[in-house]
């Protein structure tokens, strides 16, 4: 019996990063013990500037999570919406047998695959523009069809569409905490060389403590740069939303066009 077992590799590509920093920073711990250059000891200024390191990550990760929480919806909250607007295709499409919902579903899934290939490979931004816009050619068969209240909803769908995908080009191409990265890296090389130059009487357990917290304020570092771009997808974030969804809706959209409809 063979049992395969899948590992979610992205999920430790920070703790695959921190591990030669780790090492490093151990290493130097024992250069700087070895050298006798350990010239402070754990009082209330340390303890201070590492509450401060401390405080001033657990506030960033914070809002960083609260934005992350935003964002990891959208791709949702875009297959919604085109779905939203297949459902009333379809209903047109029952209710006149002479529809034909075949070319507004592809434009619909053409909206979906374009977003994932622009997010995924770099495809030029311009192309989900056009095809959302290209989608009011597709609405104007079924205007002839549709009482008024149902296209204002697909048209209020629509707009949410290109309101979700601004946002998303806004969050990939901006960093919002920017200015906090310089304060971060600030407090981080203070905390690294307080904990190099601390000194203890037992220097395993000095050794042992001052790189776990090395390693932990690190780590929150890295996860705090890769949660303000959750939309990167360049292999090297562990913190990429999810494009499944607009996978799947896609898939199911482009099926339409292998029923038929008399």
């Amino acid at each position: 019996m063979n049992v395969r077992v899948s590992i979610n590799l992205s999920r430790w590509l920070i703790v695959l990063k921190i591990l030669p920093l780790t090492a490093l920073f151990c290493l130097l711990k024992w250069i700087t013990h070895q050298m006798k250059w350990e010239i402070g000891s754990f009082d209330a200024l340390t303890g201070s500037l590492l509450g401060a390191v401390t405080f001033t990550l657990a506030f960033l990760l914070t809002g960083t999570l609260n934005d992350y929480r935003m964002s990891k919806d959208m791709p949702d909250q875009l297959s919604t919406s085109a779905n939203s607007i297949q459902d009333t295709n379809l209903l047109i499409a029952n209710r006149y047998p002479d529809y034909n919902p075949v070319p507004l579903a592809e434009s619909l899934a053409e909206i979906l695959k374009s977003v994932v290939l622009w997010l995924e490979q770099g495809k030029p931004f311009e192309r989900v523009e056009n095809t959302i816009t290209i989608l009011n050619e597709a609405l104007v068969p079924l205007s002839k069809y549709a009482e008024p209240p149902l296209m204002t909803r697909i048209q209020a769908e629509q707009a949410n569409m290109r309101h979700i995908v601004a946002r998303i080009r806004m969050i990939r191409d901006t960093d919002f905490l920017t200015p906090a990265y310089t304060l971060l890296d600030i407090l981080l090389i203070a905390a690294s060389i307080a904990l190099l130059t601390v000194g203890t009487k037992d220097f395993n357990a000095n050794l042992l403590i001052s790189g776990f917290l090395f390693a932990t304020f690190t780590y929150l570092v890295m996860l705090i740069h890769d949660l303000d771009n959750p939309f990167e997808f360049d292999g090297k974030s562990c913190a990429d939303v999810d494009l499944s969804h607009l996978r799947r809706t896609s898939k199911s959209l482009v099926q339409v066009g292998s029923q038929k409809y008399h």
